[in-house]
């Protein structure tokens, strides 16, 4: 049971991440976006750093936001279901572009936001699924092998 408590609050704390992230007028101030870039600017100048564009660190930002999503999500539906995880994650990727493009004037809706969340949701759903294949069955299982 505290299991379930516990992953309900991860849920709902990363749902308002996933919420102030891409569902709100500013994610950033006008001092973070100027930091973001300095830091953008600062990685360009590293050996082997000239590929770190504007679009592509968004792009990995955007992957990496939707991990713990994919996870989560794997951790609520059953061990064999793990690669639902994924489809959740693209699915709300989807609803949160359809709901920046329809209702929220200030933010940009781009399909490959959806690509990029939805490689994310699948890195985690993965991971979660990696893990759990390393972990021995659930208890309830191995009780009803022992009385069959």
């Amino acid at each position: 049971m505290f299991r379930k408590l516990l992953l309900l609050a991860v849920t709902a704390a990363y749902a308002w991440v996933i919420w102030r992230m891409t569902l709100t007028p500013h994610v950033f101030s006008d001092a973070e976006n100027r930091l973001v870039l300095h830091a953008l600017s600062w990685a360009q100048q590293l050996p082997g750093g000239s590929w770190l564009t504007y679009d592509r660190t968004e792009f990995l930002a955007n992957i990496a936001m939707f991990v713990p999503v994919g996870a989560i999500a794997a951790l609520w539906l059953p061990r064999r279901w793990w690669f639902g995880a994924a489809v959740i994650a693209v699915v709300l990727s989807a609803g949160i572009e359809l709901a920046q493009a329809e209702l929220l004037p200030y933010r940009v809706a781009d399909p490959r936001d959806v690509l990029s969340n939805g490689m994310g949701g699948l890195l985690g759903a993965t991971l979660v699924g990696f893990v759990r294949s390393l972990l021995p069955a659930p208890r309830r299982r191995r009780l009803r092998a022992r009385t069959a």
